[in-house]
């Protein structure tokens, strides 16, 4: 295997988490249907719940859905989240809780690793990318997160016209990178989108594990936090 010269992130989940937390955001949608839920097992269902929006997407992807279409998708989603902690509410309760969740004042934090890891990058002359599922400009995205002294490019589905896992958002950024795929690593948290998307598409991928729940995963690099990306880096 060729050693990477370029290394791209998935955005939510391996760079940025929402906050408040999102267990925080669920219980207290839960709270408004009148549910009480553990915390603990909430974070469970919501890291299922999200295999379950990797597959999905996988096949649909939200950059191509209407208004009404996403709100399904999502009021779907929420459903996925009581099932998996085996509560079957009514499609009246999950639109009162997309409701609830789609009304709270959100944003993003970097998780404690990225910087440091960024530094290492950047030092040892790696060229650094974002490639996310979101329907918005990456440059305006890139702005907004104050990245730029780190990442060249974001690619997002509103540039590319595509979502992961389709080849056609991971060769946009080759493009705009002008790097052959089997010198670029991406890393993400989801099988079916990050994963498979950079396997289809030649590129070195590696999965970003950061609540163990791929246990069994060995189709590719694991790692559980970015200090084992350097870690790797550095043995390879």
């Amino acid at each position: 295997m060729n050693k990477p010269t370029h290394i791209l992130f998935d955005l939510y989940n391996t760079l940025f988490k929402f906050f408040p937390d999102r267990e925080i955001t669920q219980h207290q949608a839960f709270k408004s249907i009148g549910i009480k839920v553990e915390r603990n097992l909430l974070k469970l269902s919501i890291g299922k719940a999200d295999k379950w929006f990797a597959s999905q997407t996988a096949k649909n992807s939200v950059h191509i859905m209407n208004k009404k279409q996403k709100t399904e998708f999502f009021i779907q989603y929420e459903k996925v989240i009581a099932k998996n902690m085996n509560l079957n509410i009514s499609k009246q309760q999950s639109e009162k809780m997309w409701d609830f969740v789609f009304n709270t004042k959100s944003s993003l934090k970097i998780y404690d690793d990225v910087e440091d890891s960024f530094k290492f990058l950047k030092k040892n002359n790696y060229t650094l990318g974002i490639i996310t599922n979101i329907d918005e400009s990456g440059k305006e995205l890139l702005k907004k997160l104050k990245l730029s002294k780190y990442i060249s490019y974001i690619i997002t589905s509103m540039d590319a016209d595509a979502s992961k896992p389709d080849p056609k958002i991971f060769t946009y950024a080759l493009n705009l990178f002008n790097v052959p795929p089997d010198r670029c690593m991406f890393i993400g948290d989801q099988i079916d989108t990050d994963v498979k998307g950079a396997i289809n598409s030649g590129l070195i991928p590696a999965l970003l594990d950061r609540e163990n729940q791929y246990s069994g995963f060995k189709d590719c690099l694991k790692i559980s936090n970015l200090h084992e990306l350097k870690n790797y880096l550095i043995a390879n």
